[in-house]
């Protein structure tokens, strides 16, 4: 269903001549292939990313609470129907809500504008971090909107929490007006509505006063603990379901691939607003925390995982290579069969080397001639030109090119077919 080339050779194009399958301790990863890190569509590399930003998220506000900082958790949105287009930031062609969304946070809380500077002045906010989240619902279409995390030098009291919550709806009205948005709503008369009147495009709860200053960590419901903490509500949207019939990112890819597999290929409405989204996020940044709030971490030393996206998708850490896979039985044997990359993660997991090499002769494939035992450290590297009954898995990972591995295997088998 994804058009993205990147995202499609994720965990499926090799980096080099070889996949590896690793495993130690009831734990197994697949390397040697390309990682996409995207965290808006890829559910394997963004579970792990806004895993790691989430617990970030939440040291930081763990930190900054134990030092006496104000914490106000907000939800800035947009008015939006189902004929307006998700939109694209790309140079050239800025348009629809996701434009209006960046454009009016820019002009609501740019650091070179007034309203951010009268913020800063009277309230002493020191910073944010600020996530990105959408959904998608036949009814209201696309849902977008940001989750931020201010913080102030203090926490504030009953009355400064309702005007700093008043002159960031104000700002942010202002911001997506001029943006080419619909107006932002800031008044309710709906009866015992959770606004208070105040309407629903800003939202924003203080989380030092009472008791909640006691709990500053929790925030919102999650179906299944009841609480959740303030990382997850900035950054795990792949945890989160869609409200009011609306589907987060991963259930709208889940319905388009259904779709795609009931209608034998031919996109409907599900597939065709995946696309749409897929097209339009590029560009978009899932997470952004200010150069004050940054340096405010660092100088109080509130720990943070300072790992690149490179580093956090890799899983070989701790593994052990059980088993080098040549590009040649990759590609047709593994890659393009779907489940079979989870299968021998799953196995290897449980089972071990035993259980794979079981997995790997159920699938038709000869262990020694389709797939090879990891090289030894001790073990050398066959000179070019010498010819070996069977090729060692040290001499597949030393060739220059993938072509070789096909070229081992052919005379290997031809070899045996020989021999037979």
């Amino acid at each position: 269903m994804a058009l993205g080339e990147a995202f499609r050779a994720c965990g499926n194009r090799l980096t080099g001549k070889a996949a590896t399958l690793m495993a130690a301790a009831g734990e197994a990863a697949i390397t040697g292939v390309c990682r996409c890190n995207n965290v808006h569509l890829c559910a394997w590399c963004g579970a792990r990313i806004l895993a790691v930003r989430a617990a970030n998220a939440q040291a930081m506000a763990d930190g900054l609470a134990a030092a006496g900082y104000g914490l106000h958790l907000g939800t800035s949105t947009l008015r939006h129907f189902p004929r307006m287009p998700f939109g694209s930031n790309r140079k050239g062609e800025r348009f629809g809500l996701v434009s209006v969304l960046h454009d009016g946070w820019r002009g609501a809380y740019g650091s070179a504008g007034r309203p951010w500077r009268r913020l800063r002045a009277d309230f002493g906010v020191i910073g944010y971090e600020r996530a990105y989240e959408d959904t998608w619902g036949p009814d209201t279409g696309f849902h977008l909107h940001w989750h931020t995390l201010w913080v102030t030098e203090a926490p504030l009291d009953a009355d400064a929490q309702l005007a700093f919550r008043r002159a960031i709806a104000k700002a942010w009205a202002d911001g997506v007006r001029n943006a080419g948005g619909y107006e932002v709503s800031q008044t309710c008369d709906r009866p015992d509505c959770s606004c208070g009147g105040e309407g629903h495009g800003t939202d924003l709860r203080s989380l030092n006063s009472g008791e909640e200053g006691e709990t500053a960590r929790y925030l919102y419901k999650d179906g299944d603990k009841g609480t959740a903490k303030i990382g997850l509500e900035l950054s795990r949207q792949d945890l989160k379901d869609g409200r009011s019939g609306r589907l987060g990112p991963w259930q709208l890819g889940d319905a388009a691939a259904e779709e795609l597999a009931a209608s034998g290929g031919v996109p409907g409405v599900f597939t065709e607003k995946y696309r749409e989204r897929e097209r339009g996020i590029f560009g978009v940044r899932k997470q952004y925390r200010t150069q004050g709030l940054n340096a405010l971490v660092k100088l109080l030393e509130i720990p943070q995982d300072e790992r690149t996206e490179d580093e956090i998708t890799d899983e070989s850490g701790g593994l052990v290579p059980i088993l080098v896979i040549p590009s040649g039985t990759w590609y047709r044997h593994i890659a393009r069969v779907p489940g079979r990359r989870l299968d021998l993660v799953k196995v290897a997991e449980a089972h071990g080397i035993g259980g794979v090499r079981l997995l790997i002769e159920s699938w038709g494939l000869l262990w020694g001639v389709d797939v090879f035992d990891p090289p030894t450290e001790d073990e050398p590297t066959t000179q070019a030109g010498e010819d070996t009954a069977a090729p060692r898995a040290a001499d597949l990972l030393a060739q220059p090119a993938a072509r070789t591995f096909a070229e081992h295997v052919h005379r290997v088998r031809r070899r045996k077919t020989a021999n037979a």
